[in-house]
């Protein structure tokens, strides 16, 4: 089924039909709603939730057939109006349930039937692209289903440590990265979930490890190896981290040592304040890290792992914001 309404078009409906100030506010009411029927009908959930049950009492069929279009999964339109979730049984739990609420939160669009949606690779996304835009949007959505309020603030508040976070995923069923990032969202104080990994600074990428340059010794992937830094993917600050100033550059890299490395090569949560380099956001912060599934070529030089955490300043001064960084709409 094909149509011609653009992405733009598809989000303003959605603010409309939500009666919402800016398309943000329109998932989150469209997910809360979800939320609050399901809790009308069949009482208080369970976490994790049954997101299936969810899918169900919408209306929404969970196909056997695997997805066609996407790795994780897609939305396709049926006979009748209806919809079904085809998912990628090969995924891990929290991503198959984080995508079958993310195809869930696509239905909260007018008109959501009149095509097929799939959930592409976050790594691929463009902020500055209308159709990623929607997915963006979906996986908001998707985070406010799985872990919603009440619930989730009133557990949220309860974290001391980079221990509890990891628990906090655990009960809500999601991965450690989409835990952390709902968590730093809604937290009333200044802070950043940002999430490191190991790999080359962008001069570097087209310089070490070519296979075509000749060498007298070490082998290709050693020598990638050697050269690869723990460095920030990206990251996402709250709206009171955001107004301080404060831009946390992506590919900056960080010392090999203190809680980000420990909790890296160590595999275990680690928290503590230490100075982080990170550009125009340096400073003392308290930091609560985790280490994060990593895949074999993304392991550091002593085989560590990736890092997600959440950062806040011990120095609050505000400064001029110079550049504009992400905000929200980044990664899975």
């Amino acid at each position: 089924m094909k149509t011609t309404r653009s992405p733009r078009e598809f989000v303003d409906a959605l603010v409309r039909a939500a009666g919402a100030a800016d398309a943000r506010s329109a998932i989150l009411l469209k997910a809360a709603e979800a939320i609050d029927r399901y809790r009308a009908q069949l009482g208080e959930p369970d976490f994790p939730l049954h997101v299936e049950a969810l899918a169900s009492f919408l209306g929404i069929s969970l196909s056997q057939e695997p997805p066609t279009q996407s790795r994780d999964a897609e939305l396709v339109p049926r006979a009748g109006g209806r919809v079904e979730i085809r998912v990628s049984s090969d995924r891990p739990e929290t991503r198959r349930r984080f995508s079958i609420a993310h195809e869930i939160s696509h239905t909260f669009f007018p008109d959501y039937e009149m095509k097929t949606w799939c959930r592409p690779d976050v790594r691929h996304r463009r902020r500055d692209n209308p159709e990623d835009l929607i997915e963006m949007l979906c996986d908001v959505g998707a985070a406010h289903l799985l872990m919603p309020d009440p619930w989730f603030g009133t557990d949220a508040a309860r974290i001391k440590d980079a221990v509890d976070l990891i628990e906090l995923a655990t009960r809500f069923g999601v991965s450690r990265e989409a835990a952390i990032r709902r968590y730093a969202e809604g937290h009333p104080d200044c802070c950043a979930a940002v999430f490191f990994s190991w790999k080359l600074k962008p001069a570097q990428q087209h310089t070490i490890g070519q296979r075509s340059q000749q060498r007298l010794f070490g082998d290709f992937d050693e020598e990638v190896a050697r050269a690869k830094k723990l460095r920030v993917d990206y990251s996402i600050p709250n709206t009171v981290f955001a107004a301080t100033g404060r831009f946390v550059p992506a590919d900056k890299s960080v010392a090999l040592d203190g809680v980000l490395y420990h909790a890296a090569s160590t595999g275990r949560p680690v928290d503590g304040d230490c100075h982080l380099d990170l550009g125009a956001a340096a400073g003392r912060y308290r930091v609560l890290a985790v280490p994060v599934w990593t895949p074999d070529d993304g392991l550091g030089p002593e085989g560590e792992n990736g890092v997600a955490a959440i950062i806040l300043p011990l120095d609050l001064a505000a400064r001029t914001q110079t550049a504009a960084g992400p905000r929200l709409f980044e990664h899975d």
